[in-house]
């Protein structure tokens, strides 16, 4: 894949529309000429570059600037265990072993969410207001009407003056070369392979709990943070397979806090919605064993978590999901205290609260006990 795609898209667009905006205060030195008509042909061209570049990269998780970044290989790893007799099901048990770049911003605390929302709000807004400018702009030139700028100059002036420098800030949103490569990913997402595996070594000693006709496969996919290239590749290359053995995946995420263990039932960023079927039978796995699994969004379903949830990107269940297989995200993280490690150097192993991996292991073997025709009614997971 092209890792450094996936962040590389901000300063893509974020120097595409600082030229926009150079290219529409240059206007003010030719209104009512031609070249008038020229710039606002450039600053829409601009516009729409921008536009295509974050909702194809970004919001759709296409490949689509890809090619103009170095390639890098990296790998999914698989284990597969299987039941007795010919196998008819497929569940999986996810979690990726890459970390993160590193976020510069996320040093600034409590500053990170406002310069965000500050950088990425003008960013938008501005795609959609001088469009409509340069629309504009070249209608009249067509009817041979008045330029309309200077309303549109107040707008940019207050939007340069409310949200210049957090704009600028995106610039450095990620380091360039080896030095963004500081994130040791304990959290995110060593503690879902920790889990992973924990599975597997219970399996071997209780083979017998496995469904019956049922193949287990415990993965680590690579390139997550890279947009979940390695998810996309490994369903791609198995899509057939998964669906003609009604595949069900089960994928985890950032196992932090031992009281917030929540499942997604949807992925904003990626307009990604997970199957309802597994997400009732995790909440019940939970249950099973004396837990709370709520369901959630990623980044929860108030008004301003959606709109949170909105940047946060996806995970790997996205994949799945997005080709009609069954998949949920299972999640234990304490939101606040992820904003003092996330993708920083300082997601290290000391942030996984004790009992928040043995959590998520209950309910993820509870849920092959439910599954399988051995399960013996409400007994307890013994771990």
């Amino acid at each position: 894949c092209h890792p450094r795609a996936a962040l590389g898209w901000i300063k893509i667009d974020v120097f595409f529309i600082i030229l926009s905006f150079s290219c529409f205060f240059l206007i003010q030195l030719f209104l009512e000429t031609f070249l008038t008509l020229i710039l606002a042909v450039i600053i829409l061209g601009l516009n729409v570059i921008a536009y295509l570049v974050a909702i194809k990269e970004f919001f759709n998780y296409q490949e689509f600037i890809d090619p103009l970044f170095k390639k890098k290989e990296s790998q999914n790893v698989i284990g597969k265990i299987h039941s007795e007799g010919e196998i008819k099901n497929l569940i999986l048990f996810t979690g990726h072993t890459d970390s993160a770049l590193q976020f510069n911003l996320l040093k600034l605390g409590l500053l990170y969410p406002i310069i965000s929302l500050l950088g990425f709000g003008i960013l938008f807004s501005w795609i959609f207001i001088s469009g409509i400018f340069s629309l504009i702009t070249i209608t009249t030139f067509i009817f041979n009407l008045p330029v309309i700028y200077e309303f549109f100059y107040i707008i940019a002036v207050w939007f340069l003056i409310i949200g210049g420098l957090p704009l600028v800030l995106l610039l450095f949103f990620v380091s360039p070369g080896e030095k963004a490569n500081k994130v040791p990913g304990a959290v995110d997402n060593l503690s879902a392979v920790a889990v992973v595996l924990g599975i597997g070594r219970y399996l071997k000693e209780n083979s017998g709990i496995i469904p019956e006709n049922t193949e287990i496969r415990l993965i680590a996919f690579g390139c997550e943070e890279a947009f979940l290239r390695g998810a996309f590749r490994y369903v791609e290359a198995h899509k057939e397979e998964l669906k003609k053995y009604n595949a069900v995946c089960i994928n985890l995420e950032m196992i932090q806090d031992p009281k917030r263990s929540i499942v997604l039932d949807y992925e904003p960023t990626t307009k990604t919605r997970h199957s309802e079927e597994v997400i009732q039978k995790a909440i019940k796995s939970a249950e099973s064993v004396g837990l709370t699994l709520k369901r959630s969004a990623m980044g929860g379903n108030s008004g301003i978590e959606k709109l949170v949830g909105k940047m946060t990107g996806g995970t790997d269940a996205a994949a799945f999901s997005k080709s009609n297989i069954k998949a949920i995200t299972i999640m234990a993280t304490n939101f606040l205290k992820l904003t003092q490690f996330y993708h920083t150097y300082r997601d290290t192993l000391d942030k996984i609260e004790k009992g928040a991996l043995e959590n998520v292991l209950k309910i993820c073997i509870s849920y092959l006990k439910n599954e399988s025709k051995s399960f013996l009614g409400d007994k307890i997971v013994s771990l």
